[in-house]
């Protein structure tokens, strides 16, 4: 068999990985092809140069001047997994001829080919995102065939022309489905493979999605909420380019992967990142609603989302929506977006919102959150007292 070439694997799968497009899983990459490819890529410039273009213009959409980037040794490998993850799925490698000890063996190199070091270098985190970012937008077109006399199902696959020939003779039909993440990515075979990816591009996981992805670590990603125009594109992305969503899934799962947060011993300054962030996306929602509606009425967004059962509402969204009022009795400074004030009706808005949230939630959900957000930020909750009726005097 053939050995893999670096030129074709740059043009036909990492180049359409970060552009989109039809990306071409070939046989498994061994560690020792990676290292090969590592030591080629001086002399595969053309195609290299073909990749990082495509990275800057995913980042040209993100941020006003993307940096210089030139494809590493580290991103390689990093590709290398993703194509190695999707071999796993390939048809061709659910044969007789592929046993179980062939594909254990080949989820290992996958996994050990993205366990690279974690970055928090602003170049390096772009750089892979630009990389990964169509990660969780990864499918699979499977098409059957079915003519008068039988049927033919084929992964990823054309159909020969031999069977789609006579269409109306043969009465021929066809039926196209698509694989998606949680098919390709996700299945517990591949699922480590996968949780190591989206564990060294934190940018990618704040930014996009999926209901089968793995769990999203504050710890990894807390740090991109210091950079200013990261947060801005972050927020911006979470809450919809300032159209509130009404099932407000984004802001949500963000606030679900703090709930895990704050049962492990991460730093104070991170969670006071994280729950700034999360304040700043529900004061982008309230100023979004005052737009459209009356500033003192209640939100339909809120309404939607929290009026019902808990098991109908996203994981994370009591968090995200009690949040603010929980800060409030412990650390008033996070409790408002800095700036709310500067227009009464946003302000206006955003105490609706309280008042809404504080009636739908209700106290005693404010006030468990608020006493474990003490035990990382400091301060004590706030108790109301309810003194007994002075006696009547006669």
């Amino acid at each position: 068999m053939a050995r893999p070439e670096l030129a074709p694997f740059l043009d036909q799968f990492v180049r359409p990985l970060c552009a989109g497009g039809e990306l071409h899983v070939g046989r498994p990459l061994t560690a020792a092809d990676v290292q090969r490819f590592e030591d080629e890529l001086a002399h595969a410039s053309v195609a290299v140069e073909q990749v990082d273009d495509a990275r800057a213009d995913v980042l040209a959409l993100l941020i006003a001047r993307p940096p210089p980037m030139i494809l590493g040794g580290d991103e390689l490998a990093l590709a290398a997994a993703v194509h190695d993850a999707l071999v796993l799925a390939h048809p061709d490698a659910d044969g007789a001829l592929v046993t179980d000890r062939m594909r254990k063996k080949i989820a290992a190199t996958a996994l050990n080919l993205a366990s690279q070091p974690p970055s928090r270098d602003r170049s390096r985190v772009l750089a892979r995102h630009a990389l990964l970012h169509n990660l969780f937008d990864l499918g699979r077109a499977d098409l059957v065939v079915s003519w008068w006399t039988g049927h033919a199902r084929f992964l990823g696959q054309k159909a020969p022309a031999r069977l789609t020939a006579w269409r109306g003779v043969r009465r021929v039909r066809e039926e196209t489905t698509r694989a998606g993440f949680d098919e390709l990515l996700a299945s517990p075979e591949v699922a480590p493979v996968t949780a190591a990816l989206v564990r060294r591009t934190p940018l990618t996981q704040l930014l996009s999605s999926h209901p089968a992805a793995p769990p999203l670590h504050w710890e990894d990603a807390a740090f991109l909420l210091r950079d200013v125009e990261l947060a801005r594109a972050i927020a911006y992305h979470v809450v919809g380019n300032g159209e509130p969503r009404l099932d407000l899934t984004g802001p949500a799962r963000l606030a679900a992967a703090l709930e895990p947060m704050l049962e492990r011993s991460p730093p104070a300054a991170d969670v006071r990142v994280v729950v700034a962030f999360l304040v700043h996306l529900a004061g982008l929602i309230a100023m979004a609603e005052s737009l459209v509606t009356e500033p003192a009425a209640k939100s339909p967004v809120l309404t939607a989302v929290l009026a019902g059962g808990a098991g109908q509402r996203p994981r994370g969204l009591v968090t995200f929506c009690a949040l603010p009022d929980a800060l409030a009795q412990i650390a008033p400074a996070l409790a408002t977006p800095p700036g709310l004030d500067g227009d009464p009706r946003w302000l206006r808005r955003w105490q609706a919102h309280r008042t809404q949230i504080q009636e739908l939630v209700g106290a005693p959900l404010i006030a468990s959150l608020a006493e474990r957000l003490a035990r990382h930020l400091g301060g004590t909750p706030a108790v109301v007292a309810v003194s007994a009726p002075a006696a009547a005097s006669g």
